[in-house]
């Protein structure tokens, strides 16, 4: 199943780099737009310093675990359920239904996305550059639970994906959701949960739990202790990540099981 994933992946990958000045647009396309916010955010920040007791630097950290976790899960699963709408509504998911593999596998690693690549290097840019400032070297532990800390991210990422769209196989189309529910909401992730209402604070935390994205992650790395819940939090993001996605995943079985061809 590993092999036959990797196969399928690296044959979209590859002919997405086949048109490559389309692919160096998409590539200033992303920079620039990702700079765009970067920028505004350092305007806002070298004029207020801090936010909620948040230096320059550990907002800039959040903004990084939230870029490089979102451009993980929008490689892998962006592609695949940002078109799920429309392949339940044109019929097109038939046709992976007919193959003899797990739809999942076969519709995630046939839309890979090779799009997000500056993505990466912006991301990383700015952690280590926050990192640094911020004094923090990280050991061989704190490596590793930095990268198992962006993996769980990932997960919720992706999950926020699925859990969005997938209502499309009852509603046929969920563009809606997909704002309301994901895109809305997690531009909370740009500050400290802490600044918001409690109520916004338990629903990133409980409902939708964006938070473990970046908030409570970062709150280990700083050795900052804020918001209204136990600072066990700060250790929960790799096992929330992957809880999430297995309830995304579940949900979406659910959806493939309700779904009526188009007859077409």
């Amino acid at each position: 199943m590993i092999g036959l994933y990797l196969a399928f992946a690296r044959i979209s990958f590859l002919t997405q780099l086949e048109y490559r000045g389309q692919y160096f647009m998409r590539m200033v396309a992303k920079i620039l737009g990702w700079s765009t916010g970067f920028i505004m955010l350092m305007v806002l920040l070298q004029k207020f310093r801090t936010v909620g007791g948040w230096s320059i630097y550990e907002i800039l950290l959040l903004y990084a675990f939230d870029v490089i976790s979102y451009s993980i899960a929008s490689t892998f699963c962006m592609g695949a359920f940002g078109k799920l709408p429309r392949m339940i509504r044109q019929g097109e998911l038939d046709g992976i239904l007919t193959k003899p593999v797990n739809p999942f596998v076969y519709l995630v690693s046939t839309k890979i996305s090779a799009g997000y690549t500056s993505n990466y290097v912006i991301a990383l840019g700015i952690m280590v550059f926050s990192l640094k400032k911020l004094g923090i070297s990280l050991n061989g532990f704190s490596l590793i639970w930095l990268v198992l800390d962006i993996i769980g991210a990932s997960f919720i990422q992706a999950a926020g994906f699925m859990v969005t769209t997938v209502p499309a196989f009852w509603l046929y189309k969920s563009d809606g959701l997909y704002r309301l529910f994901y895109k809305n909401l997690t531009d909370f992730l740009k500050y400290p949960l802490s600044i918001y209402h409690r109520g916004v604070q338990a629903l990133l935390t409980f409902l939708l739990p964006y938070a473990f994205i970046n908030f409570y992650p970062v709150q280990y790395f700083i050795h900052k202790q804020e918001g209204m819940f136990s600072s066990y939090f700060q250790y929960l993001t790799p096992v929330v990540g992957i809880v999430t996605f297995l309830g995304a995943y579940c949900f979406w079985l659910k959806g493939l099981r309700a779904y009526k061809s188009t007859g077409s």
